[in-house]
């Protein structure tokens, strides 16, 4: 009776708890299946994650399950910090020094992008140009080079014109010329390049036969142009090779001219005044040694009438020796 009883209570009992059993392990498995859902979606990012990045996928060790719990346990020595760590991230590379006025930035897999500053047009904002400045080419000095005072004496050759007017004797009568000699000398101050100059000068030249206006042949005549001159030039030097120069310079004077012509088995005229003159230079010098240069020079010399006698303009050409100092 006893044993009756017995079975009847563990068959009540067993039927009670079997579906609480049941439940439980089917909630087990649908737990089970999430879990493994879960690792199949880590180990699919892990993977995509480290074809993006060049690394290694995270390896997934899953301890055997135990019937009681389905959590798993961290490993010894785990922390949330090492488990951090241990995360796939950009591979750094050293990065280049950036030109200066730019920023660096980093794309996701780690390589450096420089961002360049954007060009403007603005004198205000804009950088000065990076291009080696030009060197400047030393302008020669003949103050320096020559000394600031010089002096030249010179001597040449008066080409007047070929024939000089006459007035006076029933017309314009035409006197030949010839050529004379000059003698003469300078005196100059150098600023820099710029010159200024005093000279002093005489001039002669001899006059030959006369055309009269009531006679078809030329009279035999003789006579001389004397002038004796003071003027001032101003000037530019330029200095060349070594130890050249050359020189230019204009200015004006006066003149005390004098106008002689003896007309055979006839009268003589003579006529002297005061002239205005002018006069250009071109002249081309070298340093001989000890200060002294010598040079040639032309002057164009322009004198104005003397009485019956007409202005004249004559080619003076000048040698010389000058010194410097």
């Amino acid at each position: 009776m006893r044993f009756l009883d017995t079975v009847s209570i563990f068959v009540l009992v067993t039927n009670f708890f079997s579906p609480v059993l049941f439940a439980q392990s089917v909630s087990e498995q649908r737990r089970e299946t999430y879990y493994q859902n879960l690792e199949a979606r880590a180990r699919s990012l892990s993977q995509k994650l480290a074809e993006i990045s060049g690394t290694e996928p995270i390896p997934f060790h899953s301890p055997k399950r135990s019937v009681l719990s389905t959590m798993e346990t961290n490993p010894p020595n785990a922390s949330p910090q090492t488990a951090y760590d241990s995360l796939p991230g950009p591979i750094v590379e050293p990065a280049s020094t950036p030109a200066p006025q730019s920023e660096t930035l980093y794309r996701a897999d780690g390589t450096p992008v420089i961002l360049q500053a954007a060009p403007t047009t603005s004198p205000a904002i804009a950088s000065p140009p990076s291009s080696v400045p030009k060197k400047r080419a030393i302008r020669r000095n003949m103050e320096k080079e020559r000394g600031a005072y010089f002096i030249q004496p010179f001597v040449g050759v008066a080409v007047p014109p070929s024939t000089q007017t006459f007035k006076g004797l029933g017309g314009d009568a035409s006197i030949e010329t010839e050529i004379g000699n000059a003698v003469g000398l300078s005196f100059g101050r150098r600023w820099d390049n710029l010159e200024g100059e005093v000279h002093l000068g005489y001039i002669n030249s001899a006059y030959g036969d006369i055309s009269l206006p009531t006679s078809i042949l030329p009279d035999t005549a003789d006579g001389q142009l004397e002038i004796f001159q003071i003027g001032a030039r101003v000037g530019y030097g330029i200095p060349f090779g070594e130890k050249g120069w050359f020189r230019v310079a204009g200015g004006f004077g006066f003149a005390s001219r004098r106008d002689v012509i003896n007309i055979l088995n006839s009268d003589s005229y003579l006529s002297s005044e005061t002239a205005f003159t002018y006069d250009l230079l071109l002249s081309l010098g070298y340093e001989v040694g000890m200060g002294l240069d010598a040079f040639l020079a032309y002057r164009l010399l322009g004198v104005s009438e003397n009485g019956n006698f007409d202005s004249v303009a004559m080619h003076l050409f000048q040698v010389g020796l000058g010194a410097n100092f």
